[in-house]
């Protein structure tokens, strides 16, 4: 329409045309690649819910410090396996997943950036996070790669609630940050308490939770018959949001220096700031 002045590009790569990523690329020192799953949430959260609260809290993060930072188009599958058991759960091989990672980061180095943050929704991500980023920091040592789950930036908050002795997986600590970042994933009529206590698994299941330094992993149609450990009915937009504002604020006070470090023969910059 004559006369109006046209929508500037916010932070979503995928939306911006290649022009206005390149003029992005100039103020953001940051690329956010949020990672998540396709799989199972017990019987009251959808398969997405891995993938949407990676991104809702990146577009959060990518608010306070527009316009400092962009975001990637969700990996939307990840390392799924044990998760198998129940119907739409997709996975990808770890080696696959490690490949993707590689490529997508690769592609942004390609492209100019030096510094990205993989978000990663899926704790059963972490092993390929971990080995894609040993290769891509050993290929290219002018990068900074760094990464996070969500719980793990708020775990001292978790452990303020009270929550089941067995909890991880569509329980009351990840139904409660759906709750806050995108109620849509959860249907409440359709949450029911899952595994909540070591005495209630079978033997085997008893042994892999004994000691949290042994890892003896364990599929989760085994560990529950919904899929699920701990109470999503304990579940609150409250507890979400307590938890999501915590990560919130760690994850950009961390992003304001990461962004701010100097590659190898670079002078340091300035902190970025945010309102």
């Amino acid at each position: 329409m004559v006369g109006v002045e046209p929508q500037r590009p916010g932070h979503l790569l995928a939306e911006m045309t290649w022009p206005e990523v390149a003029a992005a690329r100039q103020a953001a020192a940051v690329v956010i690649v949020p990672l998540g799953s396709c799989e199972q949430h017990g019987r009251g959260m959808a398969l997405q819910t891995d993938t949407v609260r990676a991104v809702e809290l990146a577009k959060l993060v990518a608010e306070r410090l527009a316009p400092q930072v962009v975001i990637t188009p969700s990996v939307s599958f990840g390392l799924s396996e044990h998760h198998m058991a129940f119907p739409g759960t997709i996975t990808l091989t770890p080696r696959t997943l490690q490949h993707v990672v590689y490529e997508v980061v690769h592609s942004l180095y390609r492209q100019g950036w030096r510094k990205v943050f993989i978000l990663n929704g899926h704790g059963g991500n972490n092993a390929v996070v971990d080995a894609a980023s040993i290769e891509l920091r050993t290929e290219f040592p002018d990068l900074h790669l760094a990464s996070s789950g969500i719980t793990p930036l708020v775990s001292d908050v978790v452990a303020e609630e009270g929550v089941s002795e067995l909890r991880g997986h569509s329980c009351e600590v990840e139904t409660s940050q759906a709750l806050y970042l995108d109620p849509a994933l959860v249907r409440p009529e359709s949450l029911v308490p899952g595994t909540a206590r070591r005495a209630d698994l079978d033997e085997a299941g008893r042994l892999s939770r004994m000691h949290p330094a042994i890892h003896f992993p364990q599929t989760y149609d085994r560990l529950d018959p919904n899929g699920a450990l701990g109470d999503a009915t304990a579940a609150s937009y409250e507890f979400g949001e307590r938890q999501i504002t915590a990560a919130l604020d760690r994850l950009t006070s961390f992003l304001e220096q990461f962004a701010a470090l100097p590659l190898p023969g670079e002078r340091p910059a300035r902190a970025l700031h945010h309102a």
